[in-house]
């Protein structure tokens, strides 16, 4: 009986990791508090303050998003703009491997920007 208990105790713990994990180990999500925000010819992006305790945050600090008519390129400028001039955080979705589809986006410390929300 202890045996079919601790195999079914594994057996759902093995099941709710599996379940937790996103499906694209890529896509990130982080909170972004914006220190800069920037509109180049190419790119806007956004410069997020370093949190204490989580390193990546130290090495990854600029999100960007390739220039072009798309309205999500113009809501997302006006949202990254909105949050700092009221130095509210945000969440911020982002693709962890890719920062050569941005044009000026450097591999150490930039990233493709997916999407971002206001907190």
């Amino acid at each position: 009986m202890i045996k079919k208990l601790v195999g079914l105790s594994v057996l759902a713990l093995t099941v709710s990791i599996a379940t937790s994990l996103p499906a694209d180990a890529s896509n990130r999500t982080r909170v972004c508090k914006p220190a800069t925000v920037g509109v180049f010819s190419n790119r806007i992006h956004v410069r997020c303050e370093s949190i204490n305790g989580q390193g990546y945050t130290e090495d990854i600090k600029y999100y960007a998003m390739k220039l072009d008519d798309s309205p999500q390129v113009q809501a997302t400028l006006q949202l990254l703009l909105m949050a700092k001039a009221n130095n509210r955080e945000l969440s911020i979705n982002f693709d962890e491997s890719d920062y050569n589809s941005i044009p000026g986006c450097q591999g150490s410390n930039c990233r493709r920007l997916r999407w971002a929300s206001m907190r």
